[in-house]
């Protein structure tokens, strides 16, 4: 889970036009290493408004860790509050996941469309980063919930 108990709010930066994209949520997450444990930091919950358009996510990696932390995977459910939620991609709402671990510093993200109906009620998507890092340590993931408000 999500360690850092703020939830952001992603703010709609185009109001008063047609857009298909929001201004991306950034998130820079935090590697630090306990004992044999590698712990994974960062802001906590994100809610998305209603009305808003398909939000970027993008999440930069500070490791400050000598065992080379890497983003593996992203596990992502709908209707869920599970942290972390079910292996594998069971979200509608989360899309084109990229991984960049090439790179300094590596970094990782996706895209939420925010396009579930705003008369069910808010959508609460669970979803966690996977890492991997060398052999001497293993890595929590980082699963936090965004709140969907949708869109007609």
């Amino acid at each position: 889970m999500a360690n850092d108990k703020d939830t952001l709010t992603a703010s709609r930066q185009d109001e008063g036009k047609e857009s298909d994209m929001a201004g991306p949520v950034r998130i820079t997450l935090t590697a630090t290493l306990q004992g044999n444990v590698i712990k994974i930091t960062g802001p906590g919950d994100v809610d998305i408004p209603e009305g808003q358009a398909a939000t970027p996510f993008d999440f930069t990696l500070n490791d400050t860790t000598d065992k080379n932390v890497k983003f593996a995977s992203l596990d992502a459910a709908d209707n869920s509050t599970s942290c972390p939620p079910p292996a594998g991609q069971n979200s509608t709402q989360i899309e084109g996941v990229q991984i960049h671990n090439n790179q300094t510093p590596r970094s990782a993200g996706f895209t939420d469309k925010n396009s579930n109906d705003p008369n069910q009620g808010d959508l609460k998507i669970s979803y966690a980063w996977n890492f991997t890092c060398d052999p001497g340590a293993t890595v929590d993931q980082y699963d936090p919930i965004i709140t969907n408000g949708g869109r007609a």
